[in-house]
């Protein structure tokens, strides 16, 4: 599945709306100028996921809002962009990267045991119910996605 987009027009809208230039949001990134600002916005890149979270911090707005999904029903993947993490940054005991993996694709069969959605909130810094709706948004994304490519 493809990984949620940032919306480069909902970001241009919160920088203005709290009248930060690209250069001054640049600045409290840490970014060495307002050019990769400006390619977000305009598209032409993604930001890595760390930067997700950090965007919504400096413009005071719900990582959420940034990305391309609905906000009050997020699939796996864009809580995962919101908590700023990789896909192989999501590992715990009892956790592998693949298991995550399948679980943010919605792959039927994959392992969703309690330890397993409990260790994915908590790596995410999520609460388990949260994750559990997540889980069923990207596996609902999986058979939509199947039945129209079937």
């Amino acid at each position: 599945m493809a990984r949620p987009l940032l919306r480069g027009d909902r970001l241009q809208a919160a920088r203005e709306a709290v009248g930060l230039t690209r250069e001054e949001l640049a600045t409290k990134l840490g970014l060495s100028g307002p050019a990769r600002v400006r390619v977000w916005e305009t598209g032409l890149e993604r930001p890595r996921p760390r930067f997700v979270p950090r965007l919504a911090s400096a413009l005071g707005v719900d990582p959420l809002y940034l990305l391309d999904v609905d906000a009050g029903d997020p699939p796996l993947a864009a809580l995962r962009l919101a908590a700023g993490f990789a896909t192989n940054q999501v590992t715990a005991p009892g956790l592998s990267v693949m298991t995550y993996v399948r679980l943010e694709d919605g792959r039927p069969g994959v392992d969703d045991s309690a330890k397993v959605i409990a260790a994915v909130a908590e790596v995410l810094g999520m609460d388990v119910a949260r994750v559990e709706a997540a889980v069923r948004r990207s596996r609902s994304n999986h058979a939509a996605l199947a039945s129209f490519g079937g």
